[in-house]
């Protein structure tokens, strides 16, 4: 599926909210709040009008759609799909504990323990996010195997020597990368594995207007690392980086086959007002995404390095 058809279905979102729009009630006398979005009055459900029931009721209206996107606890398509891609190389097990940076809210957590059964410990930045990880943990059934607690991207801390692996997924977002690479290869034991999944900039490829755009939308600073940063920065820590891959072209195909699985009911169950204006939004969002990546002013990166144990103090 092309980029094209990617705007042909954010057309079709835009083309739900403005009958939707026009199809609304004025608000009755002593109506209720707001659904969260901004500027959208709460509405009564029309019989000509699906209700926009989600497993993720009582979450915020951008997560709860972003689950319905990405799958319950994941904040990107074809996340539990991608986590487990990314751990099987490993050779986990219950035995194996796991470190975690970016946990989001929660699924790449389980993903791992219901896979492998390996003990995991995910961080996440928003503590917002981490409410919902831990009671999405909570939900999983897996009991003191998973756990996530907030952390200090700017200042990381982590347990010295205590894992004997690492995941680092989208956490290097709109920080130095230098002190959270050095936290998580010290908190590895001798040969223990690091896995990172993270955008980075094009060489040769300054920033233009959709990158800021892009950013704006993401609420990212302007600004990526490049691969070959990463790359040398794990090899100045004494990591033997085996693996530097340009996934792109997956995530590019995960989030056109999400966004087409989410946007085909809108064929004939029009969604409320509050729910495609959000639908709009987070479109246009990814949108950007698949453009940039397609264009090849960013990538997606995987890496998988192998610690030495002996890792050096970066200045």
């Amino acid at each position: 599926m092309s980029f094209t058809a990617l705007r042909q279905l954010l057309g079709r979102a835009r083309r739900a909210a403005v009958p939707a729009a026009l199809s609304l009630p004025p608000p009755a006398a002593g109506a209720g709040p707001s659904s969260g979005v901004p500027g959208a009055s709460a509405a009564p459900e029309s019989p000509h009008r699906s209700p926009d029931r989600s497993p993720n009721a009582g979450l915020a209206p951008q997560i709860a759609l972003r689950h319905d996107l990405c799958g319950e606890g994941f904040l990107f398509p074809d996340g539990a799909e991608e986590v487990v891609r990314l751990a099987r190389p490993l050779g986990l097990s219950e035995a194996s504990s796991v470190v975690l940076l970016g946990a989001g809210s929660g699924g790449p957590v389980t993903a791992i323990t219901s896979a492998f059964g390996a003990w995991v410990s995910g961080f996440e930045a928003d503590p917002a996010l981490v409410a919902i990880a831990v009671e999405h943990c909570r939900r999983g059934g897996h009991g003191k195997r998973v756990s996530v607690a907030p952390w200090q991207p700017a200042a990381p801390e982590l347990p010295r020597a205590q894992f004997h692996h690492a995941f680092s997924l989208f956490a290097l977002a709109g920080v130095a990368p230098k002190p959270v690479l050095a936290a998580l290869v010290q908190t590895l034991r001798p040969r223990g594995q690091l896995v990172l999944l993270d955008l980075v900039a094009a060489p040769g490829r300054p920033p233009d207007a959709s990158f800021a755009d892009w950013a704006r939308l993401e609420e990212r600073p302007p600004l990526l690392p490049a691969q070959a940063e990463i790359t040398g920065l794990l090899g100045a820590l004494g990591c033997d980086v085996r693996v530097a891959e340009d996934v792109s072209e997956r995530h590019v195909e995960a989030v056109i086959e999400a966004w087409r699985a989410l946007v085909r009911p809108l064929a004939s169950a029009r969604p409320s007002l509050a729910r495609a204006k959000l639908l709009v939004a987070e479109a246009e969002r990814w949108l950007l995404r698949v453009r940039l990546l397609q264009a090849g002013q960013i990538r997606l990166v995987r890496w998988h390095a192998i610690a030495s144990g002996k890792a050096p103090p970066l200045a």
